[in-house]
């Protein structure tokens, strides 16, 4: 019976809007979950009755399909990967992405990707999620990282020292002032193997037009075996002609119980672009940085906007001990969703690439902050009400054509 056709359109209009409601029942009670993604249902229309066909014929024949549709479904639930509010925690291991990519998370059976960020140190020092799951990355091997290698789980080790390291290298940069009758004098920190600190003092005394002799001393004890004193020389262009490099041999502060240490100063590094001249003005000839540090007990970990995470330690050095990974897709979709925020790789997501965020140009790892839910709360208000409106008529449908089959069936009476 033709009115068969309507009972089965309000019912499958209750069924699919009765699964809308439920994705949007869903987006709502996580507007607060961190790093969630929306989701909206679509619909499509089911297939269509023939009751009669367009025929080619005379002006007299049909000239269009006679077709009644049976209804509706839901064609597809997808998802709204737009960028969701930065959450500031103030939380150092809070990472929020900004930009495209997924943070990789590892239990004993699997790899997922998720887009939360609120991560910390467990008490072996590996960085975990909150479900325990390792985040993966590439820790420091001898003070390298190789982002595109095999991923592990990141692990500091709190406890660890940093060794002494003896000063090979001091550089120097800026101007010394092309004016007659100028002195300028450079104070800097070595380190010997034993991690002792000495100081150094450079004094540099214009002779003439082009010439500066210098002379090297150290105030707490100790001296060189050669290269103390001499001179750098400049051309009519303010560039070093001769002097360029100093090398320092045999320094000993007997005092120390240190070996005796050779180092060079260094004037500008052309390599790198870092300068030194003499032109007209003021002096501006500082020391840049020195390569030797003292021991070192690591005190803090920070981690940038690349996901490196660099150890802080009292000595005041700095140092790179590991960089966390991320992964992209080619088609975000076709992830399958296990819950708690964690995405797995499936054949529709296409291939997985792994990489770091310095070699992803639109994405940056903000240390401190979370990445807030992207549920637009208006919408899915307005998206509620339509589809109650929707549900309702559905149901309308269904009572109305239920009216009318009683109307028929109580002709025979």
């Amino acid at each position: 019976m033709a009115l068969i056709r309507a009972l089965n359109s309000g019912v499958s209009g209750l069924r699919s809007f009765q699964t809308k409601m439920d994705v949007i029942g869903n987006n709502i009670a996580n507007v607060e979950t961190n790093g969630f993604k929306s989701s909206r249902a679509s619909f499509a229309e089911l297939m269509n009755q023939n009751m009669g066909r367009a025929d080619a014929g005379g002006e007299s024949s049909p000239q269009m399909n006679n077709q009644v549709g049976l209804g509706v479904r839901v064609a597809s639930i997808d998802r709204d990967f737009t960028q969701g509010v930065m959450q500031n925690t103030g939380r150092g291991t809070d990472l929020a992405l900004e930009g495209s990519g997924y943070f990789l998370v590892q239990d004993q059976a699997e790899t997922y990707m998720t887009r939360a960020g609120n991560f910390v140190f467990n008490k072996d020092g590996h960085l975990v999620d909150q479900g325990g799951r390792h985040v993966q990355g590439y820790n420091s091997r001898d003070g390298e990282i190789n982002p595109g290698g095999t991923t592990e789980n990141i692990f500091v080790d709190f406890d660890q020292v940093l060794e002494p390291n003896q000063t090979e290298e001091v550089l120097l940069t800026g101007n010394l002032s092309g004016e007659a009758g100028q002195e300028r004098v450079l104070n800097t920190t070595i380190y010997d193997n034993l991690g002792n600190a000495h100081s150094v003092l450079m004094t540099l005394e214009k002779q003439d037009e082009f010439n500066w002799d210098y002379e090297i001393t150290f105030p707490d004890g100790g001296d060189a075996a050669g290269g103390a004193t001499g001179t750098i020389t400049f051309d009519s262009d303010g560039n070093l002609t001769s002097g360029s490099e100093i090398e320092i041999e045999g320094f000993q502060d007997p005092s120390s119980g240190a070996n005796a240490q050779d180092f060079t100063i260094r004037f500008g590094d052309e390599e790198t672009g870092i300068g030194f001249t003499q032109y007209a003005g003021s002096n501006t000839a500082k020391v840049l940085s020195q390569d030797g540090n003292a021991q070192g007990q690591l005190l803090d970990v920070d981690i940038d906007g690349e996901g490196r995470l660099q150890g802080i330690y009292d000595n005041g050095e700095n140092r790179t001990l590991a960089q966390v990974a991320l992964a992209e897709v080619q088609n975000d979709n076709g992830l399958e969703m296990v819950g708690g925020g964690l995405f797995r790789a499936s054949s529709a997501a296409g291939e997985v690439f792994i990489n770091s965020a310095d070699n992803m140009s639109d994405t940056t790892i903000n240390s401190g902050s979370l990445e807030g839910s992207n549920v637009d709360l208006a919408k899915e208000f307005t998206e509620m009400i339509t589809s109650q409106r929707a549900y309702q008529s559905s149901a309308r449908v269904i009572s109305t054509a239920d009216e009318m089959l009683m109307e028929a069936v109580n002709l025979k009476r």
